[in-house]
């Protein structure tokens, strides 16, 4: 019998109900497991071609949807941690390596959790600190309550953070409330007391609050025991005391109430400080260098005397023996200074150490100089701490001495200090202090000569020149005109040529350093977007620039029109002068375009440069 290819596939094909059937029993151990719940809907009862809804997906713009599945995986993972993290010091591990992640509630829901069955005091510390490094002041504290209702008793670290914490917070007054009332409690406790690590944390907090009030209040409990002042803390409440008279300034009293004020803070400080020697001499007090520092600093704040004494405080505390050779010991305000430590050679000498000076002495000897008007001696204590003490000079104590020098209008060891100084310590202001110095040095007739030693070094340790600095070397060369004519008394003519060869030799340095400023302005180190983008960016530095030009060419001028040159030299200072004025030109009818361009109005004095700065500094009332 013959049947057509399609019937016999027809006739061996399963029917879709035999399908069905043949599929079933794969389908049978889930459908059993899923009558149990109840989202299970039978194949059989289903109508048509209806399938099981799948579960939709989680929207995360809706936070009250969100929230429930993260508050899972956290339970989540928090308890997978706790599976292995058995040991309190894996623990605290633990939180700090997550608090490092930035996992704060990671971290704090481990640690509620830990804190269950487990003693995790220092995890807590932890997050305590955290808290109080990212000034969060009020949830720091909250954290310590916390702590202590689920039964995690907090130690003495405990404490000492809160206290740092305090100290470094940005709410000085509501940190100083906080540290005084947890300080009160710790006092009350008879598990943990206070040690002098606690009693200098709080008073770090009062004094950088300026409430010296609580202070002295809390310096009250010190006790020879456990709370014994040492060096800290004597220099923590000399440090408050040197600073309440800011703290008043910021607060809108008057000078006179300022002033007031820092004479009751120099009155204290003295008392002070009779208390700080007598615990010295009977050995129950180390001084450092900070403490010294501290009470000289003081004392910076007081009148000439107070700031003549802090020699007198060194040559007790340190012994640096008195440079002023004339002065008389003892004779200089020695009810300001403190009480005579003993002598090297006495008896009770062993008990008494002397601490060693370095940088930060230094600079309080340059400071107590300046204030005194005892330049000369400034390089005397320079050179005994440098090479008998074999201290390392820092920038700050450069730029002290150079204050000094200019102070003393000291323009030789001005122009030693600047070329002996190491070029990482340079800045603008280094050479314009030095030329500045040499301005003023009316006296010396090697002003000029210093002006030039302190010129090359602005020109080879340095990659440009300062404009400024610039404009007061060529001053230093115009305004040095004394001793031309005490050289020449008789003849006027002699010294008007002396002096324009100074001038020249001024002009001529200047001439191929402003070229090499000039160069850097086409070629800056960021290259700008657009034309005016790049005026913008260097037109403060070109306008400085030009006043150096038409500071040169006031020079030329002088000198040409006064006939203070020979005619050849006056030929070769016209044709630079004819630049100089050309590139002046340009710069203003560029600057008259830019503005047009970018609708900025000119000033009603076109002056370009800092003249007005140049003339204070001339007349020296900047320094």
């Amino acid at each position: 019998m013959f049947v057509c290819r399609s019937c016999v596939r027809r006739t061996l094909s399963p029917t879709a109900a035999e399908s069905r059937l043949l599929v079933q029993p794969l389908q049978g151990t889930s459908t059993q497991r899923s009558f149990s719940g109840d989202s299970y809907t039978s194949p059989s009862l289903a109508p048509g071609k209806e399938k099981v809804a799948p579960t939709p997906p989680v929207d995360k713009s809706d936070p009250t949807a969100v929230a429930p599945r993260r508050a899972k995986d956290l339970q989540w993972i928090v308890k997978k941690h706790l599976q292995y993290l058995k040991d309190p010091l894996l623990i605290a591990e633990h939180i700090l390596a997550t608090l490092a992640k930035g996992k704060f509630d990671e971290a704090l829901e481990v640690t509620r959790a830990a804190s269950r069955d487990t003693a995790v005091s220092v995890s807590w510390n932890h997050l305590i600190d955290y808290q109080m490094k990212n000034q969060r002041l009020h949830a720091a504290v909250k954290l310590y309550n916390e702590m202590k209702k689920r039964a995690q008793l907090p130690d003495a670290r405990t404490y000492t953070i809160i206290f740092r914490g305090c100290a470094e917070s940005v709410h000085p007054k509501l940190a100083v409330s906080e540290a005084v009332r947890i300080y009160s409690t710790l006092m009350a406790n008879e598990r943990i007391k206070p040690t002098t690590i606690h009693l200098n944390a709080v008073l770090e907090v009062c004094a950088r609050a300026g409430d010296l009030d609580s202070m002295f209040t809390i310096a009250q409990t010190a006790n020879n025991a456990l709370r014994s002042p040492n060096s800290q803390t004597y220099t923590i409440i000399l440090n408050g005391l040197r600073h309440k008279p800011d703290v008043s300034r910021r607060e809108g009293l008057s000078e006179e109430q300022v002033e007031m004020n820092n004479s009751h803070a120099l009155e204290k400080a003295r008392a002070i400080w009779d208390d700080i020697i007598l615990r010295w001499k009977n050995a129950k007090l180390v001084i450092d260098e900070e403490l010294v520092c501290a009470m000289g600093r003081l004392l910076m704040g007081g009148d000439r005397k107070d700031k003549d004494s802090i020699l007198e405080l060194l040559e007790q505390t340190m012994a640096l023996p008195r440079l002023d050779k004339g002065a008389i010991a003892g004779s200089v305000n020695t009810t300001t200074a403190a009480p005579k430590a003993p002598h090297p050679r006495s008896p009770t000498a062993s008990s008494a150490i002397h601490p060693k000076p370095s940088r930060n002495t230094l600079s309080l000897i340059m400071m107590s100089l300046q204030g005194t008007k005892k330049t000369s001696l400034a390089p005397k204590y320079w050179e005994h701490l440098t090479k008998v003490h074999s201290v390392e000079p820092d920038k700050d104590n450069y730029n002290k001495y150079l204050k000094v020098l200019q102070v003393g209008r000291a323009s030789e060891k001005m122009a030693n200090t600047i070329v002996a100084m190491p070029p990482a310590f340079f800045s603008p202001m280094t050479f314009r202090t030095g030329f500045s110095t040499c301005i003023h040095d009316e006296l010396s007739p090697h002003a000029f000569q210093n002006a030039c030693r302190i010129f090359d070094v602005m020109i080879t340790k340095t990659r440009y020149p300062d404009p400024l600095a610039m404009r007061l070397f060529l001053q230093s060369a115009r305004g040095n005109v004394r001793h031309h004519y005490e050289k020449h008394p008789k003849d006027e003519q002699a010294a008007k040529l002396s002096l324009g060869r100074q001038i020249v030799a001024g002009v001529d340095r200047l001439w191929q350093p402003f070229r090499i400023l000039m160069s850097s302005f086409s070629y800056p180190e960021q290259p700008a977007k657009s034309p005016q983008g790049a005026w913008q960016m260097a037109e403060r530095d070109v306008a400085e620039a030009m006043a150096t030009a038409r500071r040169i060419i006031a020079a030329m001028d002088k000198v040409t029109f006064e006939g203070m040159a020979d005619e050849e030299i006056c030929k070769i200072l016209k044709s630079r002068r004819a630049i100089l004025n050309r590139l002046v030109e340009r710069y203003y009818e560029k600057e008259q375009n830019m503005a047009e361009k970018l609708g900025k109005a000119l000033p009603v004095k076109e002056r370009g440069g800092l003249d007005e700065d140049l003339v204070e500094v001339e007349t020296g009332r900047r320094w």
